[in-house]
């Protein structure tokens, strides 16, 4: 049976050194002008978290929702930012990240890509953005592309081991961030 074409970006797994797993907070400005979907990678620029791309090299972390203050004066709590929305007297958003570098996370394998564990296990591949995220769910449409070895962004641990998961096209695997702003590297 062929796994499933159903992307929800990057997701934690676990964390590999038993810890916590934790989002903590960061920011951006009002009006941002691109969508932000729970699971999709991010970096720092100027300050601000943005959304990172293909061979956008070093990571924050993962986008894991936002709070802001609508331009009604409510307060949103959302699994995802809204591109373009301005906020009441253009307050910054808040906007939380999960930014461990020992976190694993789950994600799916682009469509052109079919993954194999002696040639892809313990390889670095940077994301794909083909899918757009769901406004309705909140949740990333990101993907890993596993023919584009660019900047490395992530690193394959292997095939996770769950029901209706195989080696091949759409393969869930559990990744690591290798670039990390905060490990150092």
């Amino acid at each position: 049976m062929a796994n499933a074409d159903n992307p929800t970006g990057f997701m934690p797994l676990r964390h590999r050194g038993g810890g916590v797993i934790r989002a903590n907070k960061y920011e951006f400005a009002s009006a941002y002008g691109t969508n932000l979907f729970t699971g999709d990678a991010v970096i720092l620029s100027s300050g601000d978290v943005a959304i990172a791309a293909q061979d956008s090299g070093t990571l924050l972390g993962i986008f894991a929702g936002c709070q802001y203050r609508a331009s009604d004066g409510s307060m949103i709590f959302s699994p995802y930012w809204p591109a373009s929305t301005v906020t009441l007297g253009s307050e910054r958003v808040k906007c939380f990240v999960w930014d461990d570098p020992m976190i694993a996370y789950r994600v799916q394998t682009e469509t052109g890509s079919t993954y194999a564990k002696a040639s892809h296990d313990g390889n670095v591949y940077d994301i794909e953005l083909d899918h757009a995220g769901s406004a309705f769910t909140g949740q990333s449409g990101m993907e890993l592309d596993l023919t584009d070895t660019g900047t490395g962004q992530f690193l394959v641990l292997g095939l996770i081991d769950e029901p209706g998961n195989a080696v091949g096209v759409n393969a869930k695997l559990e990744v690591m961030i290798k670039e990390s702003l905060l490990k150092g590297n």
